[in-house]
């Protein structure tokens, strides 16, 4: 499982609202900059993002958890999201290749269209499947210091 520590904000029903909590440098940043994909990446973001997350331990808002998603849905999603257009743009331009130039700009741009539209389907369709969820797999805190407000499920 890839996981994450996360900070449960609210809940609505079997899911809680979660915030992530920043990492520490992993020895791959520079020391004066910081993680530039992490700045890049707060440069395009508008407030604290939160993320919902399957809730099977009824975290309460507050508490520190640890979220987990499976590695082989993110492996599933990344190979979805970035080769299948990819391979979709070439075959495209292959295919077009074979007559003129402007066919092979044409049917790589309606190939890649198609494809990220089949993307689109196929992610609606995935949404509900579980495999797919990010998870609160365990407490960070002792109960003991959990927070009084409940979620209800």
């Amino acid at each position: 499982m890839i996981e994450t520590e996360a900070r449960v904000l609210r809940c609505e029903g079997r899911q809680a609202w979660v915030e992530v909590r920043p990492h520490t440098p992993c020895g791959q940043c520079d020391p004066v900059r910081g993680c530039r994909s992490l700045s890049l990446a707060r440069t395009f973001q508008r407030g604290t993002p939160s993320f919902a997350v399957d809730n099977p331990l009824a975290a309460r808002p507050g508490d520190w958890v640890v979220v987990a998603v499976r590695p082989r849905s993110v492996l599933h999603s990344a190979l979805l999201l970035y080769a299948l257009p990819l391979a979709a743009l070439l075959a495209g331009a292959l295919l077009g290749a074979a007559f003129s130039e402007t066919l092979s700009v044409l049917l790589a741009l309606a190939a890649l269209a198609i494809s990220l539209l089949a993307v689109r389907q196929y992610s609606r369709r995935a949404r509900n499947l579980s495999a797919f969820h990010p998870v609160i797999t365990r407490f960070v805190q002792p109960d003991s210091v959990r927070n009084a407000s409940s979620c209800r499920h």
